[in-house]
């Protein structure tokens, strides 16, 4: 049993060295052939030492190359995306004019209701009163009063539609590129966070909004536009929406005059800045004027010099992620309230989200479905809180509440239009309209003028192009195995044709696997 025992253990060591022997030549015969560099050394038959530093340095090839190219896959995964100019400038005439909101710091004509004496007068109130004034006290960021209405009802917009201050009896002498028209005409209302406000060239309320949000004002003049903001102006004839400038320059500008009565300023509600509250935005978004915006006084000629920055991006950076590109197409991200994706869209419906989720309720500017509530005076200091929460949320700071995690996601656009704006103003000493008393200072009337241009005739479009292409990666991927190991495509074919092919024919032609015995 001993005899038999030793013998199997014999043979199964034979084996092991017939597979071990059969191994090494098998690697030394493809060491001999292959065309990397360096391997070839180590099968033939030298000093132990020899063959030691060549294995160290061919190891060390490996890593090298290994290190580089991980980290061009790095840059290639991460910043696939490159942004330079364009190699020619392009014409002004090939995107829309800027559209323009104006908002008057006087949030109702004083001779239909009168914020500072219905504070200052706290008894015999009518119920007009009361019902305008709880309204204004929210506009106005005061919630002193009225503390019991936690909700409005749609009579909010009613309310201060009629005490706003018609355009016509605020604008006067309106003209786009040198054609005069009514004031009416150019400019329609709008509902945004600094009550109701006045907007030139958007584009029509049905090309912005979804079908289920809930509109006040509708009365935009209907019309198709033939423009998108990643394929541009598509032709016809006539008068084409949005607008456009053809040239540059103070000619080719829309100019208005701004007047209000002195009697009409309203001071605690204005908090003592008196005039008007200019944005210029693209025609496909929803400005915040509070968030951006210049301030047109009285009694001044405001000179308003727009510069656009225009971002489109190839056709090649598509197929990468939005994450990879860091930014949306128009059409690309679904908004809830909004067909258009636009990043001041994205945070307004971003706002409006965690409002309501927040406070249960929305801000009367926030757009909304049939349903959701309209937060009244008493949540004034919730809608404050969830503002100032999404803030720090986005900033990571820690939120006031748990469980309220909110991501806006609100990339750039990557075909994008913006306005850059130089103001600059001079006094201007209009002459004084005389009022029905006689009073030389309180009843007189203030003037603004306000003149927005173009800078330039034309502008240097930003591109957004591949940096690494799978071509250029594969191309820097074989450059640093060529040169620090000769590697080629042919060196893989040998490792294949080695790991396959030649096993079976070796096995075929010699009934061993390691080829022929000498």
């Amino acid at each position: 049993m001993n005899m038999g025992m030793s013998r199997g253990s014999r043979n199964t060591k034979n084996k092991k060295c017939t597979c071990q022997n059969g191994c090494e030549k098998y690697f030394d015969e493809y060491c001999d052939s292959t065309s990397i560099h360096g391997f070839k050394y180590l099968a033939e038959k030298r000093s132990l030492g020899e063959r030691l530093l060549w294995l160290i340095v061919i190891t060390c090839a490996l890593f090298s190359c290994g290190y580089m190219i991980s980290k061009i896959y790095a840059k290639y995964n991460e910043s696939p995306i490159i942004v330079s100019f364009a190699t020619k400038e392009s014409p002004i005439y090939t995107i829309p004019f800027p559209a323009i909101t104006i908002c008057p710091i006087t949030k109702a004509k004083k001779s239909l209701f009168n914020y500072t004496d219905f504070l200052t007068r706290p008894h015999n109130r009518t119920e007009q009163e009361k019902r305008y004034g709880k309204y204004m006290s929210y506009v106005c960021g005061s919630n002193k009063l009225f503390k019991n209405e936690t909700y409005f009802t749609d009579d909010i917009y009613e309310a201060l539609d009629e005490i706003k201050i018609p355009v016509d009896q605020f604008m006067e002498n309106c003209s786009f590129m040198e054609t005069p028209g009514q004031c009416s005409w150019f400019f329609s209302p709008i509902i945004l966070d600094q009550s109701i406000c006045f907007t030139f060239n958007m584009l029509e309320r049905q090309h912005i909004y979804r079908s289920n949000v809930v509109q006040f004002y509708d009365e935009f003049i209907a019309y198709e536009t033939n423009w998108t903001v990643e394929k541009g102006y598509s032709g016809g004839n006539g008068i084409i929406r949005p607008f456009r400038a053809y040239l540059a320059g103070a000619e080719n500008s829309l100019d208005v005059i701004l007047h209000n009565s002195y009697s009409d300023l309203d001071h605690l509600c204005a908090k003592h800045v008196q005039g008007f509250s200019v944005t210029v935005h693209a025609p496909f978004s929803i400005p915040q004027v509070r968030q951006q915006y210049f301030t047109v006084p009285f009694d001044t000629v405001m000179n308003a010099v727009v510069s656009p920055v225009v971002m489109s991006t190839s056709a090649k950076v598509k197929q990468y992620s939005p994450k990879a590109r860091e930014c949306y197409f128009s059409t690309e991200k679904h908004l809830k309230y909004f067909q258009i994706y636009a990043p001041r869209n994205c945070k307004l419906e971003c706002i409006t989200n965690f409002t309501l989720k927040y406070c249960g309720c929305v801000s009367f500017y926030m757009p909304r479905e049939n349903g959701t509530r309209i937060c009244g005076n008493a949540k004034l200091g919730c809608v404050k809180k969830a503002e100032l929460a999404l803030k720090e949320q986005q900033l990571d700071i820690q939120i006031f509440q748990e469980g309220m995690d909110f991501f806006c996601d609100c990339k750039p656009l990557c075909t994008d239009i913006t306005y850059q704006v130089e103001p600059s103003q001079s006094p201007w000493y209009h002459e004084m309209k005389p009022t029905t008393t006689n009073s030389p200072y309180f009843n007189r009337t203030h003037y603004a003028r306000l003149n927005i241009y173009f800078k330039q005739d034309s502008f240097l479009t930003s591109e957004r192009n591949e940096l690494y292409g799978p071509t250029d990666f594969l191309a820097n991927f074989g450059g640093l195995l060529g040169l620090f190991t000769g590697f080629s495509l042919l060196s893989a074919a040998e490792i294949v044709y080695f790991l396959s092919i030649r096993l079976f024919c070796n096995f075929r032609l010699f009934r061993r696997w390691t080829g022929p015995e000498n």
